[in-house]
C-alpha cells in the first residue's frame, strides 16, 4: 500500500512480505532525487532486493524493484539531497517505530479480542496471544539493531559538507575518543602507521580501503626542507564499514562471554 512522505507529499509504496516492509525503488529514487531507479537496484546486494507486483497510476499491474530495510539505508546514503535528512528521519520516527510495536509497518491492527480468561481455555489462549507479542517484539528488535549502524552512518554523511569527515567528528559521533577509534581503526586494518620525514607518527590507509577514506597531503616547509603531512579523513562509504565492523565486533564479544559461561 502507498504511504506519503510529508515533506514532498510523494507516495512511496510499501508492501509487507513475511512481516516485513519492503519498499519500491523507484518511489523512494523519486523522493531522494536519484536518476535512474534501475541502476540503484541493481547496486544493492543481493539479499536486500526483490521484485514484486505493484499496481500503477492507471490501475495496470506490473513487476518493479523494492528494498528492504537494509537496502533503503543504502539508497539513501546514495543521496545528496537535503530530503533524504528528512526522508530518513520519517523512516526512523514512523516506520521504525511501527515495526517496533507490531513487527511490521502497517497501520496498528486492532487489538484482538481478549479471551475469557475465567476457563482453562481461555487463560491458555491469552498465554499464547502474549508469546506470539513478544516473539514479534524480539524479531522486531533484531532488525532493528541490523538498521541502526546505517542510520547513524547516514547522519554523520549528512552532517558533512562534502560527505568526508575527520575521525575525530566520527569519533565524536560514535561516542568514542579519536585515539580509539584510531586504534580500532588499526586493530582492524584499515589503516596503518607511517613515519613522516620530519618525525611525526602519521595514518594512511591501505589501498585496499581507497572507497572508504581519503588522505589530505599537505606539504610543509622546514628549514632543513619539507615534509608531507597526512590527514586522515573517513568517506561516507568508509562510517558505514566502520559500524559493520563495530555490530561484528560486538557480537564476537557477546558470544566469547555467553561461551565462557
Amino acid at each position: 500500500m502507498p504511504y506519503r512522505f510529508p515533506e514532498t507529499d510523494t507516495p512511496v509504496r510499501v508492501a509487507t512480505i513475511d512481516g516485513e516492509p519492503w519498499f519500491v525503488v523507484a518511489d523512494v529514487c523519486k523522493v531522494l532525487g536519484i536518476g535512474n531507479p534501475s541502476d540503484a537496484a541493481r547496486r544493492l546486494n543481493e539479499g536486500d532486493l526483490d521484485t514484486i507486483e505493484v499496481t500503477d497510476s492507471l490501475g495496470r499491474r506490473q513487476n518493479a524493484y523494492a528494498a528492504n530495510e537494509s537496502g533503503l539505508y543504502d539508497l539513501i546514503l546514495d543521496s545528496r539531497k537535503p530530503e533524504a535528512r528528512a526522508f530518513r528521519r520519517w523512516i526512523t520516527a514512523e516506520v521504525i517505530p511501527s515495526i517496533r510495536r507490531t513487527g511490521s509497518y502497517s497501520v496498528a491492527p486492532a487489538a484482538p479480542a481478549l479471551p475469557d480468561i475465567t476457563t482453562p481455555q481461555g487463560v491458555l489462549a491469552l498465554a499464547q496471544q502474549f508469546a506470539r507479542t513478544a516473539e514479534q517484539l524480539v524479531e522486531a528488535d533484531a532488525r532493528l539493531r541490523e538498521l541502526e549502524p546505517k542510520a547513524l552512518a547516514h547522519d554523520t554523511l549528512m552532517a558533512a559538507q562534502d560527505g568526508d569527515v575527520l575521525v575525530r567528528e566520527a569519533a565524536k559521533v560514535l561516542g568514542w575518543q579519536e585515539k580509539q577509534l584510531r586504534a580500532f581503526l588499526l586493530d582492524e586494518h584499515l589503516i596503518y602507521r607511517r613515519q613522516a620525514t620530519c618525525g611525526q607518527t602519521q595514518y594512511d590507509f591501505y589501498a585496499a580501503n581507497a572507497v572508504h577514506f581519503n588522505a589530505v597531503v599537505r606539504v610543509v616547509s622546514h628549514t632543513w626542507g619539507e615534509c608531507a603531512h597526512y590527514t586522515l579523513h573517513i568517506t561516507p562509504r568508509g562510517m558505514e564499514l566502520i559500524q559493520k565492523r563495530i555490530a561484528r565486533r560486538q557480537v564476537e564479544m557477546r558470544d566469547a562471554i555467553g561461551g565462557a559461561r
